[in-house]
This record gives C-alpha cells, sequence and structure tokens, in this order.
C-alpha cells in the first residue's frame, strides 16, 4: 500500500497535462470515453512488460557494448513494445467512437492513452526508487509520453480523414515517430554517460514539435468551425435549412456575430505560461509532501498521540495552498479572446 501512495505522486503531473490538452479543444470529448482509453492506456502496462522481456533478449545475442546494449534495451526493451501497445488503444479503441470525429480528436486521445501508460508505470517504477524518482519522472517521463501520444496521435487523427485506402501510410508514420522519439530519448539515458544529456534535447525537440501539430490541428478545426458556420449563416439567411443533422448552432439572426468558439485563438501570453508553471509545480509539490507525511504516518508508533496529531495537522498546512492553485492553473489555462469575425451582412 506505501508502494501504491507512493507511486501516486504520478497522478498529479498527469491529470495536470490531460488537463491543459483538453482544455484547448473546443469540442471537447466525452468524459466516459477519455476515461476508459486512460483505463486502457494503463492496462496497457500488463502486456508490454513480458513483450519487452522478450524482445530484449533476443536483442541480447547481438549486443557487444555499451551503444549496443542501450539501443536493446531503449528499442526493444521499451519504444517499440509501448509505443505499439499505446497506438493500439488508439487505434482499436478510441478511433472506433463516434466522438472520434475530427483529426484534432488523435491528439487528446493519443495523450490520454499515454498519460494513463505513464501514471502506471510510473506507480511501478517510484515504488523502488522513492520521492526523488518521482519528482524527476514527473519532469521528464510523464511530459514525455503525453507528447509522444501528441505526434502519434496528431498523424492518426490525419489519418481518420483519408480515404481507406490511403491510411496506412499515415498510421505508419504515427506510430515510426512515436518509437523513434521514445527509443532516441531511452538510448541516450541508457547509455550512463554524458551522452545522457542529450535525452533533454529529445524531450525538448518532442514536446517543441508536438505542440505545434497541436496547434496546427487547432487551427484547422477553429477553420473548418468558421467555414461550416459562415455556409450555415449564408443558407439561413437564404431560407434554406441546415446542410446536415450536424449543422452548427446559428446566431440568432443573419448578420450577428458569430459565437466566441468560433473566433481565432491568440498564443497564450507569457504570464500566461508562468501561472501554469507555478500552479503546476506547486501542485506536484503538495502531492509529494502528503504522499511524504502519509508515509510517516505509516510508521508512526499508533501509541504516540501526540506525533500523530502532529503530523495530521502538518497534513492539513499542507493542502492549504491546493485550492488556490488549482484556481491559478485554471486561470492559466483562460486565453482572452480575440476580436469576433462577424458573419455576412
Amino acid at each position: 500500500m506505501l508502494a501504491l501512495l507512493l507511486g501516486g505522486s504520478a497522478i498529479v503531473p498527469s491529470l495536470l497535462l490531460f488537463w491543459y490538452i483538453r482544455s484547448r479543444d473546443q469540442r471537447p470529448e466525452p468524459a466516459n470515453v477519455l476515461l476508459r482509453t486512460f483505463l486502457l492506456g494503463a492496462a496497457a502496462c500488463i502486456p508490454v512488460l513480458p513483450v519487452a522481456m522478450v524482445l530484449e533478449r533476443l536483442g541480447q545475442t547481438w549486443v557487444m557494448g555499451t551503444w549496443s546494449s542501450a539501443f536493446s534495451q531503449a528499442f526493444l526493451g521499451a519504444a517499440i513494445p509501448e509505443e505499439v501497445f499505446k497506438f493500439l488503444v488508439l487505434y482499436r479503441y478510441a478511433w472506433r467512437k463516434r466522438a472520434f470525429d475530427e483529426p484534432v480528436d488523435g491528439v487528446v486521445y493519443g495523450a490520454t492513452a499515454s498519460l494513463g501508460f505513464a501514471t502506471l508505470e510510473n506507480i511501478l517504477y517510484v515504488s523502488d526508487g522513492g520521492l526523488g524518482v518521482a519528482f524527476m519522472r514527473a519532469l521528464t517521463a510523464v511530459p514525455g509520453h503525453a507528447f509522444m501520444g501528441v505526434v502519434m496521435g496528431a498523424f492518426v487523427g490525419r489519418a481518420k480523414r483519408l480515404p481507406a485506402g490511403q491510411r496506412f501510410g499515415t498510421l505508419a508514420a504515427g506510430l515510426g515517430w512515436a518509437i523513434l522519439l521514445h527509443g532516441a530519448y531511452d538510448l541516450f539515458l541508457m547509455t550512463k554517460t554524458g551522452y545522457a544529456v542529450l535525452s533533454f534535447v529529445v524531450l525538448f525537440v518532442l514536446v517543441r514539435w508536438g505542440r505545434r501539430l497541436y496547434l496546427e490541428l487547432q487551427a484547422e478545426q477553429r477553420e473548418h468551425m468558421r467555414l461550416s458556420a459562415q455556409l450555415a449563416h449564408t443558407r439561413q439567411a437564404m431560407g434554406l435549412v441546415p446542410a446536415s443533422d450536424d449543422a452548427i448552432p446559428l446566431p440568432h439572426h443573419p448578420g450577428a456575430p458569430l459565437p466566441a468558439e468560433f473566433v481565432d485563438e491568440p498564443e497564450r501570453s507569457l504570464w500566461g505560461w508562468t501561472k501554469l508553471l507555478l500552479a503546476g509545480t506547486g501542485l506536484s509539490a503538495v502531492a509529494l509532501m502528503t504522499l511524504a507525511g502519509f508515509r510517516n504516518l505509516a510508521l508512526m508508533p499508533v501509541r504516540d498521540g501526540i506525533h500523530l496529531a502532529a503530523w495530521i495537522f502538518t497534513l492539513a498546512i499542507f493542502h492549504i495552498p491546493t485550492v488556490p492553485l488549482l484556481r491559478l492553473f485554471r486561470n492559466g489555462l483562460r486565453i482572452e479572446p480575440a476580436r469576433q469575425f462577424s458573419g455576412p451582412g
């Protein structure tokens, strides 16, 4: 039980990243589908373990030095089995849902499956390594898994709009890039040399590229919504019925400004990013301190009532900043709307 409590420190960074990614989707996905995708991503850890062991054992036949050993561990023991099973969750479950109806949804579901996997994986790692490992993985492994899911999901989302016969290349590219980036990140780490610092370069490239892909898909989503609204607006002005059952709700009269959800979204300000960083760090610190408190409570003799009361009081003090930090994070997610686009008048 102590190991699970300690491993739970992985949950807060995962939930914050999930909150950030989902908040950027202008048409949020159903909560029940997201929850199942998250749980299936976590469950993917179970088949990954034996498959990774078999692949890595096969790779030992040609291991001859530091780099070949690191390559075997990084790609055969981690990147290939982990990304393949996360891809299966995305393609075999989320892809088939009716709610997966636009390319940007691939990013949301891909990140959700990856964060589910990262959360359970962290519980397993942190149970042996302690709070230090929890802190480092919260800064590296969790965002790494999330953005591998973003990159993979961006390609899977684009494939959703392609004819059935043209999807394979795009799907394979999404899986291939996720494996390559994951393997490169682990490769430098597993050399256990000075080259390990290059893993942070790979992580930086991954996050930058993943964010760019997400922004591109969001721009396409807004453009599609704008064009759909303009078309529906024009049809209403001409006295025609909506083009389909999925027509976007119209303003009350022709020529009225379009709803706020159809306007362009500007870049987040530096102050907005600062609030997200401060709140995320603070919430993660509260979670770690809480888990440390639970550990001390578990080790404390029951007869020591004074110390027990002192630790309960300390835990209560730790939780005082929780609500303000949650509000700060939510405030950092907000972006002031840009000037609205006016429909044809």
